[in-house]
């Protein structure tokens, strides 16, 4: 599993059993969410052992078009950022940018998304094209900063 951390960055970890309808974890490990961590063991591949539940976005797993535009910032902070590099900046305009499009009435366009796109490619130092006016010429540039498509950008455009 992969968790974007404040202190930490982008880090992988082993969650045992998180799958069984059972188990202690599988409730706040909801994507989207924000969570306390408890890890332990190797370096390369620690364990998760303790999870406490910060904050959950429901709206984002009850709307449709509020998910994909999660998943979507989700995916940039996964392509975009380096493994144990923490970055305070990116992880509050991460959070940031959830809390706004879950409390958003209704999602019309991709304005937030966008947004979030822009300031995290300045945050991380690729720099940013101010004259990005479309949501489509937003995506060419992401695009060809990462030399790959984004897979939630075909899930954004069906809702």
């Amino acid at each position: 599993m992969t968790l974007w951390t404040k202190q930490n960055g982008k880090i992988r970890v082993l969650a045992k059993g998180v799958r069984r309808p059972a188990s202690k974890l599988n409730f706040c490990l909801a994507n989207l969410g924000i969570c306390e961590v408890e890890v332990a063991g190797n370096h390369n591949l620690p364990t998760l052992i303790g999870i406490k539940s910060i904050r959950q976005f429901s709206s984002l797993l009850d709307n449709l078009k509020k998910a994909a535009q999660g998943f979507y910032a989700a995916e940039l902070m996964l392509k975009m950022t380096a493994d144990e590099h923490p970055n305070d900046t990116v992880y509050e305009l991460l959070v940031r940018t959830l809390n706004q499009i879950d409390s958003s009435e209704i999602i019309t366009n991709h304005t937030l998304v966008d947004d979030f796109a822009l300031k995290l490619t300045e945050a991380l130092g690729f720099g940013t094209n101010k004259e990005l006016s479309t949501h489509r010429e937003v995506v060419d540039f992401l695009e060809t900063i990462l030399e790959r498509e984004l897979k939630a950008q075909n899930f954004l455009m069906q809702v």
